[in-house]
């Protein structure tokens, strides 16, 4: 085990993000039941009438499904269901923003559902799994695809469905029911823990061992790490008052600058619907669903070669020129973010620039509401995000154009290059043509076209170059080549 400061825990998240490393698992316990206003187990035993544990087993174990609810409706919801906690709200901001993307809950009550609702996470963006009423058989399936992206799991049960595990026969046959479904997917994610004592041995057993030997268990705790975990090297601590469950989530929110980019995609989405309608994405999931492989259809290649993005308006699909060049032909393979393959076609190439855009129709099948491109000039220190969907890497980076003077840069194998900005961020090839966005926004402010992997900076092809070949109107048939989006004879 190794002790680390809160500042290590934001330090770590923000390079994973940086990176586009998967986002880690959260395992959330009672403790964040708790402080919300949810009744301690000590305070259970007072409602329920018995003295400890072992009498509250022998008093639940005789009652029905019915029986249980009807006696626990009440004490295992907050007073004001209506009122989400800043914790909850900064854990739904978090979750909004691509921090996480699997929670893992012991918890019966439905506060966090109310905080996705409150976060107007929409109802395709998340899915919410309850252990013993999905059959385990389909959690193999459902865990392994993109879309919904963000997936909660109800290990023991959920109040509202009425079947929840109290004993420790229960909860052992639940987790025992679902573990060889979770075990692949947990492989390899680093896991949180808040809320949660570890004291459940299915619990601590599952996440122990199904991460496998090169992930991180960090340990979120105002007070101590249990000794079961101690002696294990995988262990990462952060103990203190700060690890309480409302402090924790509403400092890391704080801290990974998420709380403002999230109130204001709340103030979009309770004006929405007209927009999103209108095709403007708004949220990571828009962005998401708006980003795309695409593969050239001669044969030789079997995945994406680069990425592309549907923009909003006019309603088509960029990609760089460079990686362009590999389409010999108008048709083209187009991979959404759920994996589907669809057909589409070149509708022009313009050769202004080494990178200026080729543009691809967006086929019918592709619903994304596509990205807003926003050409006005560049400002310094601005926060970006990168999305990128071919190659070694595929998710969200995080980033800032520190800089925004243009450069000449020798780029093999193309030769010097003007025109290019620096973004300082770090790409996985697979990376040409990945847009990157305002993060506060999520308009697209330019594409990659030259990635670092290992240090930053990366480069871009600014759209305020490119926009008004992209906004040309066609004026001959699809795929011919253009100079300044005009059709060459």
């Amino acid at each position: 085990m190794e002790v680390r400061t809160f500042d290590d825990l934001v330090l770590y998240m923000n390079q994973r993000r940086r990176l586009g490393y998967h986002p880690p698992v959260l395992l959330l316990g009672a403790g964040a039941s708790f402080e919300a206003g949810v009744g301690t187990m000590k305070q259970l035993f007072q409602f329920t009438k018995v003295k400890d544990f072992d009498e509250f087993c022998q008093y639940i174990k005789t009652r029905s499904a019915d029986e249980r609810y009807i006696h626990l409706s009440e004490f295992l919801q907050t007073r004001k269901p209506a009122d989400v906690t800043p914790g909850y709200r900064a854990l739904a901001a978090l979750l909004a923003e691509n921090y996480f993307d699997l929670i893992l809950s012991t918890n019966f009550d439905p506060l966090l559902e109310d905080a996705l609702a409150d976060a107007r996470l929409w109802r395709k963006d998340y899915l919410l799994l309850v252990n013993g009423i999905v059959r385990p058989e389909r959690l193999d399936v459902i865990l392994k695809e993109p879309s919904p992206r963000v997936k909660i799991i109800k290990l023991h049960g959920d109040l509202f469905h009425r079947y929840m595990a109290w004993t420790p026969q229960e909860m052992e046959a639940f987790v025992k029911d679902i573990r060889p479904q979770l075990t692949p997917i947990l492989y390899g994610r680093d896991i949180f823990i808040a809320g949660y004592s570890m004291n459940d041995k299915p619990i601590r057993e599952l996440v122990v061992e199904a991460g496998g030997p090169n992930s991180a268990i960090w340990y979120l705790h105002p007070a101590e790490v249990p000794e079961s975990l101690k002696a294990n090297d995988r262990v990462r601590a952060v103990l203190g008052p700060e690890c309480k469950f409302e402090e924790l989530f509403t400092r890391l929110a704080k801290a990974l600058d998420v709380e403002q980019a999230a109130s204001a995609s709340h103030q979009r989405a309770h004006q929405a619907a007209p927009e999103k309608a209108a095709g403007k994405g708004r949220t990571i999931d828009d962005l998401m669903a708006s980003v795309v492989g695409l593969i050239p259809i001669d044969g030789s290649w079997k995945a994406p070669v680069c990425t592309g993005f549907v923009l909003s308006e006019p309603r088509l699909i960029v990609t760089e020129g460079f990686s362009g060049n590999r389409f010999k032909g108008d048709a083209a393979k187009v991979v959404t973010a759920d994996k589907r393959s669809l057909d589409c076609r070149i509708v022009r190439r313009d050769e202004t620039h080494p990178f200026a855009p080729i543009l691809f129709d967006v086929p019918e099948g592709l619903n994304a509401p596509g990205l807003r491109l926003d050409a006005s000039p560049l400002t310094a220190n601005l926060a970006v995000r990168v999305g990128v969907a071919a190659g070694e890497r595929v998710g969200i980076s995080s980033g800032s154009i520190v800089e925004i003077d243009e450069k000449r840069l020798p780029i093999a194998p193309v030769g010097e290059i003007d025109h290019l900005v620096a973004v300082d961020c770090v790409v996985a090839p697979g990376s040409a043509g990945a847009p990157v966005l305002d993060a506060a926004s999520l308009a697209v402010r330019g594409y990659i076209v030259a990635g670092s992997t290992d240090k930053p900076p990366s480069f871009m092809y600014p759209a305020y170059r490119w926009a008004d070949a992209v906004r040309a109107k066609p004026s001959r048939q699809n795929g011919r080549r253009t100079r300044g989006g005009r059709a060459r004879r």
